[in-house]
């Protein structure tokens, strides 16, 4: 074979291979991948906030202890049963008579939890949702509540702490027979 044409043979191979190679490593426009990016910006605020919940004191046994329907809500009942001078017929409340006026009593535990917040310590405030009857009190530790404001219960009370309650309601004798409600609405403010 003439060395003109193995050449040109070998030319021609070369020509395929460098031509494969450029092949290779062209990536044909059908099969290119196409990446887009995009940001996204996040803004919030962490509140503070603060929970308020009724527990039963000491379980809710005990006299003076009667037990919450809902312990450990927001959002409980207390049944103080039914009272008059001469008696009552509650086995968990306290119950003292004085000739014309009764007092029946009952405690509680209140417990504030706070998230997010560096406060040391909360207040703790109560008031009726309606005005008690004329011969009717009511009273939180010894400090009575109206609806015409709030009443405060204390100033620096401790986070996650069971702070007992007593809830104490008085009746005079000229007081009709019937029926006691009353929603008493407690506020716990963040210090």
């Amino acid at each position: 074979m003439p060395v003109l044409s193995r050449q040109k043979k070998w030319r021609g191979v070369w020509c395929c291979l460098g031509a494969g190679l450029l092949c290779a490593g062209a990536t044909p426009a059908f099969a290119q991948h196409h990446n887009a990016a995009a940001t996204l910006a996040v803004n919030m605020s962490v509140e503070p906030s603060i929970q308020l919940v009724f527990q039963n004191h000491n379980n809710g046994t005990g006299a003076g202890n009667c037990p919450l329907s809902n312990a450990g809500t927001n959002n409980v009942g207390l049944n103080l049963g039914e009272a008059s001078v001469g008696g009552h017929t509650s086995s968990c409340a306290t119950f003292n008579s004085y000739f014309v006026v009764y007092t029946i009593a009952s405690t509680f535990d209140v417990v504030v939890n706070k998230a997010n917040s560096n406060s040391a310590s909360y207040t703790l405030q109560a008031q009726l949702s309606t005005a008690p009857d004329a011969y009717v009190g009511w009273s939180v530790n010894g400090n009575n509540l109206n609806s015409n404001g709030l009443t405060s219960l204390g100033t620096a009370e401790t986070y996650g702490q069971a702070v007992p309650q007593t809830l104490q309601v008085t009746v005079w004798f000229l007081e009709a027979a019937g029926s006691l409600q009353e929603t008493i609405t407690f506020l716990a403010t963040a210090n």
